[in-house]
């Protein structure tokens, strides 16, 4: 049964490169490029460390097919491949896969940001988000990271919400010009009101463990970047996700256990702040 999570991965991956954003047209209304030109997106992606042992080890057991595909999807020699472990192959180009699906949705904004490696340190991102705001910008969030009860992960590093909360460089400059804070992190919905008390409009978070974050914010980014409220364009990309691995079950039954109700209780995402808040 290993080797089926394998698949489910992949076949999450090929549905993002291969979905043309024609389907999406169907579901938006308008292009706000104006308004997005005074708006920077900051994209904070750290998340290959904690694979589950069990997709670990398929991918090894069945490594000569899986190199073919990330070969093929990443843009890469296989060969560079052949010494490296699942942890390192998302480490090197999945995240930089990530960024560019969703600099790719989100591409009217003014300017975009990735911090992704070394640069996703929190200190890094403090000072990137420091930086920005006395630019005069308003600066919308996307938090791709592991998180756990009272913690998120960023480069090497567990940062407790309460040194958020407490942090006094973020205290200083508060109220930061945030828009949004979107976040793929689990347990987020403990993390919402640091945000708002920081100057966010809206934040959104998971109550508990989120299974909903390969599709889901790229989806988010063009249902907002095209003139959807917050609460739509979150709720959008969250059914989006939870639809495409809905079909997978069909064609592998009792293996997708993200959609069991437990699972999607948990990660259904938890609002605070503006959730009507859109693009003028």
């Amino acid at each position: 049964m290993n080797w089926k999570f394998l698949l489910i991965i992949i076949i999450l991956i090929i549905i993002g490169c291969i979905l043309p954003l024609q389907i999406n047209r169907h579901s938006v209304e308008r292009k706000l490029d104006t308004s997005l030109e005074n708006r920077t997106l900051l994209i904070v992606i750290e998340n290959n460390f904690m694979i589950l042992p069990e997709i670990e080890k398929s991918y090894e057991d069945h490594k000569n097919l899986a190199d073919a595909f990330f070969s093929y999807i990443f843009k890469v020699n296989k060969k560079e491949l052949n010494n490296k472990s699942l942890v390192e192959i998302f480490d090197i180009y999945g995240e930089d896969y990530l960024a560019d699906r969703f600099k790719d949705a989100a591409k009217n904004y003014g300017e975009i940001i990735v911090l992704t490696d070394k640069e996703a340190s929190y200190d890094n991102f403090k000072k990137v988000l420091i930086d920005l705001n006395n630019n005069g910008k308003t600066i919308d969030i996307l938090f791709d990271l592991h998180g756990k009860t009272g913690g998120i992960y960023f480069y090497n590093q567990e940062i407790s919400k309460d040194s958020i909360s407490y942090d006094n460089d973020l205290r200083l400059n508060q109220p930061l010009n945030i828009g949004y804070v979107y976040q793929t992190i689990c347990y987020g919905e403990e993390n919402m009101e640091i945000w708002l008390e920081l100057g966010a409009q809206v934040v959104s978070g998971s109550k508990e463990i989120n299974n909903f974050v390969i599709l889901a914010p790229e989806k988010f980014l063009y249902l907002w970047t095209h003139g959807k409220t917050y609460y739509d364009a979150v709720n959008g990309g969250f059914d989006f996700e939870v639809l495409v691995l809905r079909i997978i079950d069909k064609i592998f039954p009792n293996i997708m256990l993200s959609t069991t109700e437990d699972s999607l209780e948990s990660s259904r995402m938890i609002f605070i702040g503006e959730k009507n808040y859109r693009l003028e």
